[in-house]
């Protein structure tokens, strides 16, 4: 196996400007070490920022602008990151991985992807501290031999590798071992997002609990975990298009106090081909759900009265109560109860299976698809 440290410099803590690394063998012994040049197309910010120290790069200005632009460097990179039986690693690494990101996406590349490990929350572990800690100032304290030059990214690798093996060597273990120690330093990259192995088990924690405890979750919690699936929510299953064209928008009160039925709720109605808005005023049907306090007043609404504000200046959103909607969608509250957590719309874009013919959208109203269901 083989270590591999690299670092990043930006033009403008954005646009890469140099990338560059150091490839040692398992007992950190330099294998390789290079640093690349790279035209970042975009204007050196670096100095005069506010509160933010200034940064002088190695080289000038001009030697960056007559390098070559990130395409040219693309396979060499991609191959070197996604190299086999290798462990990379940085320091505060996934700011690096957040600049390839955003490189490949400016140049219609593919992802990049890999497994990477980060020296500096090994470093808040080792110290047992919060803070966290530039490269220099960690090399400071664990005394290590400095490189010639800081801010020039296969010196600042070299200087990455040294901190490491100093927190191999006074713990007496491997790099693999120190891994071990310290699971949370430990991140991925791939498509286009990042993300440290301890924020998905906080995640994954997160939507269990909205499956089996979502009583014990707090309203802002509530509130994270429907915003992320109202950006990943993508039908399962084809169903009629009786919402075709439809935007739906749910009272907050339903959606607070029934918060899984809400989730199986909102899948249903992408299925049906609708579109759900938590904004209230931008949708077509408001399902009402009226809740009352101790003394059988009508507790406050906010998106409610955002339905009424629009429809008293001139748009004709349709109110309609829970029951009507589910008669609609041909289910009780308890189907909802029973049915499901769409789990799936949260992870990948899943594959529809086509069930139904495709038919062509008529535009009714919900009136119109309540008459319907009584007169079948």
């Amino acid at each position: 196996m083989r270590y591999l440290f690299f670092d990043i410099e930006c033009c403008d803590g954005a646009h890469i400007c140099e990338f560059g690394y150091v490839i040692t063998d398992e007992n950190f012994n330099p294998i390789e070490k290079k640093d690349i040049t790279i035209n970042p197309k975009a204007k050196f910010y670096l100095t005069g920022r506010p509160k933010r120290p200034d940064i002088e790069l190695f080289y000038t200005e001009e030697h960056y602008y007559k390098s070559p632009e990130f395409p040219e460097f693309y396979k060499e990179i991609k191959r070197l990151l996604e190299h086999d039986n290798q462990i990379i690693m940085g320091h505060a690494i996934s700011n690096d991985a957040d600049f390839i990101n955003r490189a490949c996406k400016k140049y219609d590349l593919a992802p990049i992807n890999f497994q990477f490990h980060d020296s500096q929350k090994i470093y808040k572990e080792f110290f047992g501290i919060n803070k966290s800690i530039s490269l220099e100032k960690a090399g400071e304290k664990l005394n290590v031999e400095f490189p010639q030059y800081l801010h020039k990214s296969d010196e600042d690798s070299e200087l990455t590798m040294k901190l490491v093996k100093s927190m191999c060597e006074q713990l007496e273990v491997t790099l693999p071992e120190l891994i071990d120690l310290c699971p949370s330093c430990i991140g991925r990259t791939e498509n286009f997002i990042v993300r440290y192995n301890e924020a998905k088990e906080r995640w994954d924690k997160l939507l269990l609990a909205a499956q089996t405890e979502p009583d014990a979750l707090s309203e802002n919690k509530k509130r994270y975990i429907l915003g992320k699936f109202l950006k990943t929510v993508k039908k399962t299953e084809e169903l009629t298009p009786i919402f075709k064209g439809k935007s739906i928008s749910i009272s907050l009160n339903y959606e607070l106090t029934h918060f899984r039925e809400a989730f199986v709720l909102i899948q249903l109605i992408v299925n049906h081909g609708g579109k759900y808005k938590s904004k209230s005023s931008e949708s077509n049907i408001f399902v009402e759900y009226p809740l009352f306090n101790e003394n059988g007043e009508k507790l406050f609404c906010a998106r409610l009265k955002y339905v009424e504000e629009a429809n008293a200046a001139g748009k004709e959103i349709q109110i309609v109560s829970l029951d009507e909607f589910l008669t609609i969608l041909g289910i009780t509250e308890d189907n909802l109860k029973s049915s499901k957590f769409p789990t799936e719309s949260f992870y990948k874009k899943p594959k529809i299976k086509q069930q139904l013919p495709k038919v062509e959208h008529i535009s009714v109203s919900i009136g119109d698809l309540l008459k319907a269901q009584v007169n079948t």
